[in-house]
């Protein structure tokens, strides 16, 4: 996400800080002249780092190294959350581990945070908008059932088009599907485009039972490629369920539970690109940590004004 920076934002840097006391910074848009970046920042075990500070990181952008002006932790920062919920058929002998993840997850969100869900079959519904109140999206949860067919695409573009309405800078939209698309009318190729374009964080939980399918008709498959493909260039992940009680563990709720402890230990990093072109091309963001066994996940890059997407 980009932003022309007002001086006093510079007074905000902290290094490995909470900024939650401040007053959040405005909805950045691509058009303006500076970047913002949400970024993951994971050691060997795959455990969140809380304890970096600037110069423990370097950002490239097409290769070229840029200065970090903005650098925090967004321990408590409010954020806007988006739940897309695969309420096909397929999901008939899942849709309790979901609503069960689902319940966990509300339970964990900040008093501040918005948070909406839609669901999908052969269409897609809005059950709860943001703002509507937990108690009733809890309601919602319970009352989920699983029928007809799966709008996977049109879901999430629906999905990134309410997390872009969201009144927070920080905006996330987790999916949960089993990940085979048969009634969208979006092609796959819109989907990508759409979170290339978005400034919003993609989680995507692919679930599957690996010793049986649903209505006992043989294993459900994951399109993990697909959902990975939706996922990474946010700087979210996908997960392979495909065996969903894998070692006793239900694993779609420790997912969900990584998903929402994930978000609250991210960090903000912020520069002024060198390459001032107004060209509408599509620009590689890249994110290293100096520090060994750790690695950096973020999003992929971001269109440049002047232009839309057009390829990669």
């Amino acid at each position: 996400m980009r932003t022309k920076l007002l001086p006093t934002l510079l007074g905000f840097l902290a290094i490995g800080g909470s900024i939650a006391a401040q007053n959040p910074p405005p909805v950045f848009r691509a058009e303006t002249e500076a970047v913002l970046v949400t970024a993951t920042v994971l050691d060997r075990d795959g455990h969140p780092v809380t304890d970096l500070r600037r110069e423990d990181l370097r950002v490239f952008e097409d290769g070229v190294p840029q200065e970090i002006v903005v650098f925090h932790i967004d321990a408590e920062a409010p954020l806007t959350a988006v739940l897309v919920v695969d309420t096909s058929g397929s999901m008939e002998d899942k849709l309790d581990d979901v609503k069960d993840a689902l319940t966990h997850l509300l339970d964990s969100a900040q008093p501040d945070d918005e948070v909406a869900m839609l669901r999908f079959s052969q269409f897609v519904e809005v059950v709860s908008a943001a703002g509507e109140g937990r108690d009733r999206l809890r309601r919602q949860i319970g009352q989920l059932r699983a029928f007809g067919g799966t709008a996977l695409n049109d879901a999430i573009l629906d999905g990134l088009e309410h997390a872009r309405r969201g009144r927070h800078r920080k905006k996330a939209l987790i999916v949960i599907t089993d990940g085979n698309d048969t009634s969208s009318t979006a092609p796959a190729r819109d989907v990508i485009d759409a979170v290339r374009r978005s400034e919003v964080l993609v989680y995507a939980l692919g679930i599957g039972h690996g010793e049986r399918g649903s209505f006992g008709h043989g294993p459900d498959k994951v399109d993990i490629g697909f959902l990975r493909r939706v996922a990474e260039p946010t700087g979210g992940r996908a997960y392979d369920l495909e065996d969903a009680h894998r070692g006793g563990v239900d694993q779609v709720d420790l997912a969900v539970s990584t998903i929402a402890r994930e978000l609250r230990v991210q960090y903000t990093i912020g520069y002024y690109p060198t390459n001032t072109r107004k060209d509408g091309a599509f620009r590689r963001i890249t994110i290293n940590t100096t520090r060994v066994g750790e690695t950096v996940r973020a999003r992929s890059g971001f269109w440049a004004p002047g232009g839309g997407p057009t390829g990669s």
